[in-house]
């Protein structure tokens, strides 16, 4: 009896270790396949990868800014009245002197007329009475007092008379006024009067504008202005004409920057030999700059931007590693950084740009890895 029951417990105890072990088998088959497999390893190319250079850095300056005509006029009235004729258009060239605007000038003449008539015959008039009255004070007829009296009034009335000439003197000024001339040569950019319209003493009439010569007007934060230099060469973009670009230099940098956008004003002369710009147009300039010194740069490539900070990735002991760095000057068109901190210089920075990289996924380079993967590719992963 005994020996059945212990027969019977060393069946049990093998059936039960061989089904412990189907167990075991079946959760390696169908467990978590990260612990049943290698993990993966992203593959690089050796010219996936730069250090540190020194060279000299020359940094490029984009400022917007609008074109401007150096020499430009608002013709305004100098008189109130009724315009009687425009004799020119928006968009008209019109030449230094021309004649542009008239105003009707009749209530003016008759003004004039009338002043001048009415003092004149009453100084005439009072003139008569004195030399009678002379010759009746000299015969005892008037009294000396009396004629005190008339000598006075004809005094009044000459001094009337010089008052009615200075008033005829301004009207004729007015009259000259009434015909508006050309201040300067150029294009009309806009009529602001119609004929009939009455309008007062210094409202805008025309505005004429002068293209032969232009300039950018740019706005330059006060952190760059130091850079630019007076008579450093520029050049031009201009919205609309992407196929063109203008020969330009710095003329002037205003001393005092804008209160409102803390900016300083920088005014670039412009070359527009075929004439296609205008003012008001759009306009970015651009302006070389930097020193001779060499600098620490990397390609403009490693550079990357997360939360507002640069970064580049390292591969450093098999991992790629996130890292912080403070750029500095940047080279658009040499396609180089200013590298300032965060690099000793013995690093491996990946140069080419990658998406859905992971800070300590782990790396390699291999050599002879087929084409290097396009900017915008992920490297290819495989497990060891």
């Amino acid at each position: 009896m005994g020996g059945r029951r212990t027969a019977w417990l060393l069946l049990s105890a093998v059936l039960l270790a061989i089904a412990a072990g189907a167990l075991a088998l079946r959760g390696g088959a169908r467990g978590d396949p990260a612990a049943a497999q290698p993990e993966a390893v992203l593959e690089f190319s050796a010219a996936d990868f730069v250090r540190l250079s020194r060279r000299p850095l020359a940094a490029e300056l984009t400022l917007p800014g609008s074109v401007q005509a150096t020499t430009q006029a608002t013709v305004r009235a100098k008189l109130a009245a009724e315009v009687r004729r425009v004799l020119v258009r928006e968009g008209e060239r019109v030449r230094a002197g021309q004649l542009l605007v008239e105003f009707d000038t009749a209530a003016l003449r008759e003004q004039r007329a009338e002043r001048l008539a009415a003092a004149r015959a009453q100084w005439e008039q009072g003139a008569r009475t004195r030399e009678a009255n002379a010759l009746l004070v000299k015969q005892d007829f008037i009294s000396p007092n009396a004629f005190a009296a008339t000598d006075a009034a004809v005094r009044a009335q000459a001094a009337a008379v010089e008052v009615a000439q200075a008033q005829l003197a301004h009207t004729e000024l007015l009259l000259a006024d009434a015909v508006v001339r050309a201040p300067i040569g150029g294009l009309v950019a806009r009529r602001h009067v119609q004929p009939g319209e009455k309008v007062g003493a210094d409202a805008p009439l025309l505005a004429i504008v002068d293209l032969d010569r232009l300039e950018v007007v740019a706005q330059a934060p006060v952190s760059d202005v130091a850079q630019i230099a007076l008579g450093a060469q520029a050049e031009i973009a201009v919205e609309g004409l992407p196929e063109r670009s203008f020969e330009a230099q710095v003329e002037r940098i205003n001393p005092s920057a804008d209160p409102g956008s803390r900016s300083i004003k920088v005014y670039v002369s412009l070359r527009d030999p075929g004439g296609l710009l205008r003012a008001g147009m759009f306009a970015r300039v651009r302006l070389r700059v930097g020193s001779e010194a060499p600098v620490a740069v990397l390609p403009l490539g490693a550079l990357r931007e997360a939360n507002g900070e640069d970064e580049v990735w390292l591969l450093a002991d098999g991992r790629l590693r996130r890292q912080a760095v403070l750029a500095g000057r940047r080279d658009p068109r040499g396609q180089w950084v200013e590298i300032r901190s965060g690099l000793s210089g013995d690093e491996q920075v990946l140069a080419t740009r990658f998406d859905h990289l992971r800070d300590g996924v782990a790396a390699r380079i291999v050599e002879g890895v087929a084409d290097a993967q396009p900017a915008t590719g992920r490297p290819a992963a495989r497990a060891d």
